[in-house]
């Protein structure tokens, strides 16, 4: 525990290195953040009860503050960081140190999303106290209910990016591994749309995969809103997938350093 403290601060202190492109980074989501309110406030205006798929707009608009401070946790670079490693061969220093590999990873990106969900926090906090009018405002039951789910859905989150960082070490790139498991997470996870708004179909074929206890099912139990499965099974199942998550990195990564070779002078 204490090497993954000390791994997670270096990560923070080289985040926060280049200072300028570190407070870029930071407030940068919050203009798709504008953009999503704005769409959807045109989409409501135009319906004349101002209601779409059952969610009014103050249920709405909650939902986009919330799915932005889970969904925009880290930035490009850093959720691409051991794929670039990968490619570049300078994933071998992680190779040596008297380290796991999954808590080096799991530190570093801890170490970025840090700051980033701080922030993340005070803007949505910030706009629950001046917009609370608007909004559907959360009751002190529901935080409790759903700051485990969070930190279950932020370990979810972390373990996704890393597998899929592994299969770097079977392609020549990185980019359409990126670019696919954003395009499947951002959909599924309810990131994009709420999955309450699928058809019956495909919401039966989001809730089998892990993507919406990411996104959706969080925000369900922090805005109170009805839940596909009880609340006990929830966690049980976040719990399932994590282990599912930790039980595929070591196959990946057993067959990885079997075939792995290092060259060296």
């Amino acid at each position: 525990m204490r090497n993954f403290l000390k791994l997670t601060a270096m990560s923070l202190q080289s985040q926060m290195y280049y200072r300028t492109s570190f407070f870029l980074n930071l407030l940068s989501p919050m203009v798709l953040l504008a953009g999503q309110y704005l769409l959807w406030h045109a989409l409501y205006q135009q319906q004349p009860d101002h209601i779409i798929s059952g969610m009014d707009a103050a249920q709405m608009y909650s939902y986009l503050l919330i799915a932005f401070t889970l969904n925009h946790i880290m930035g490009w670079s850093s959720e691409n960081a051991l794929s670039k490693e990968i490619k570049n061969g300078t994933v071998v220093k992680r190779c040596i140190r008297p380290v796991s590999f999954l808590s080096q990873s799991v530190a570093e990106m801890t170490g970025t999303l840090l700051p980033q969900l701080a922030l993340n926090l005070i803007i949505a906090s910030a706009g629950f106290l001046l917009f609370g009018r608007f909004l559907l405002v959360p009751s002190l039951q529901n935080i409790v209910l759903f700051l485990p789910c969070m930190a279950g859905a932020l370990l979810l989150r972390i373990l996704l990016i890393e597998l899929c960082s592994l299969l770097c070490f079977y392609t020549t790139g990185y980019l359409g591994i990126s670019w696919t498991r954003n395009a499947i997470f951002e959909f599924f996870s309810g990131a994009l749309i709420p999955i309450v708004m699928f058809p019956g179909w495909l919401k039966s074929m989001a809730y089998m995969t892990p993507f919406p206890y990411m996104i959706q099912i969080p925000i369900s139990i922090l805005l109170g809103q009805e839940l596909n499965v009880p609340l006990f099974q929830v966690y049980a199942v976040q719990f399932f997938w994590i282990g599912i998550f930790l039980a595929l990195h070591g196959l990946f990564y057993k067959n990885i350093r079997k075939n792995l070779i290092i060259a060296g002078g």
